[in-house]
């Protein structure tokens, strides 16, 4: 893989911080060791700090950027063990196909605090639908959760959101609620929402608020408000209050 020269530096120097050659962990993660310092500055994972990020692990990895709709690295700064690192998405090309990998780096680019990992890659992402990410602290311990906010490119009344759980150095990607969906195809499956927040005590609840929907299906919720909560591994819908 050819690196940018205006990248080279940035990665020689990562790569020679590690000395020795990887052992098969480090081949497919580092781990930082458990006593490695807390007292962090809080860092944005600005776009200086992505695309060394993204030559290093594109390195590390045997990984190539073939497609610039689809390939690419995204990153946003989290709370994570009391310090801010730094949540990771990286779709890569490998031969002929594409991986996606999750993990949590430090603020200095290159240590792993959770391992890179592969996660499911949807067709829609392979159609280079639109993607960002959100931190949100859902269950109230002190640490973020990842919100993914996914939107299709070709429709606009397409989108949806999967949540990104981080316990004991391990990540789950959770599937959360359906937004909106149109198929020009499906006349019987069609729904127009908002995502919101709001909070409740430590938590904070997802809330979507449905203005048009053609009945709950397997893309669309009814109309009215839905709140959902993170039950440990887990999106639920909470029972609607009454008003009596």
């Amino acid at each position: 893989m050819r690196i940018p020269p205006h990248l080279a530096a940035a990665v020689l120097l990562a790569l020679a911080g590690c000395g020795s050659p990887a052992t098969p962990a480090e081949e497919h993660g580092a781990v930082a060791p458990r006593d490695a310092p807390s007292a962090v500055a809080w860092l944005e994972c600005t776009e200086s700090l992505r695309a060394p990020m993204e030559a290093i692990l594109l390195a590390r990895y045997h990984l190539e950027k073939l497609d610039e709709r689809i390939d690419g690295l995204r990153c946003v700064t989290i709370q994570l063990a009391h310090q801010p690192a730094f949540f990771v998405e990286l779709i890569a090309s490998e031969g002929d196909h594409h991986r996606r990998l999750l993990g949590v780096l430090a603020t200095n680019g290159t240590t792993e605090l959770v391992g890179l990992r592969d996660a499911r890659l949807e067709w829609d992402q392979l159609q280079g639908d639109k993607v960002s990410l959100e931190t949100v602290d859902l269950d109230g311990d002190r640490a973020d959760e990842i919100l993914v906010h996914h939107g299709d490119r070709r429709l606009e009344s397409r989108s949806w959101i999967d949540v990104i759980v981080l316990r004991d150095r391990g990540l789950t990607e959770i599937a959360g609620p359906r937004v909106s969906y149109n198929d020009p195809d499906l006349d019987d499956d069609r729904c127009l929402g908002v995502l919101t927040m709001e909070r409740t005590g430590a938590l904070t609840r997802l809330v979507v608020t449905t203005s048009t929907s053609t009945g709950k299906s397997e893309h669309c919720l009814a109309r009215g408000r839905h709140v959902f909560a993170l039950d440990v591994d887990r999106v639920v819908e909470l029972a609607a209050r009454s008003d009596r």
